[in-house]
């Protein structure tokens, strides 16, 4: 057994294999999902008209992991950490760009259609 597991893992390519880790690394997780759904909502709803800022991501993702997790705790770091991960930079943005916006572009991501008009 432990002859065909080594085999295996030999047969595997590097390349292949660092791929592979690179992607779990840096896959777009549930609960980071519905973070970003759940800023995408607040920007939406909020002065959706207003130029979105790089503090105002920053500020967002910080806010919303430390109210999953609690405040200054670990996992919070790490859930502000996947969150600014996966939502786009505004400063590299060439053109001003409103919260609304914004907060289709994080739908878009995390998976989810904007919501209908009422």
């Amino acid at each position: 057994m432990k002859d065909r597991i080594r085999a295996t893992v030999a047969a595997a390519s590097a390349p292949d294999m660092d791929v592979a880790l690179g992607y779990a690394r840096t896959a777009l997780d549930a609960p980071t999902r519905v973070l970003m759904i759940d800023i995408a909502d607040k920007l939406s709803d909020t002065n959706p008209l207003l130029d979105m800022r790089e503090v105002t991501r920053l500020s967002y993702a910080a806010r919303y992991a430390a109210t999953e997790h609690g405040t200054g705790t670990v996992q919070a770091t790490a859930a502000t950490g996947r969150l600014l991960r996966h939502m786009p930079r505004i400063d590299t943005q060439p053109v001003p760009i409103t919260r609304g916006e914004y907060a289709l572009q994080l739908r878009a991501i995390a998976g989810r259609r904007a919501p209908k008009a009422l």
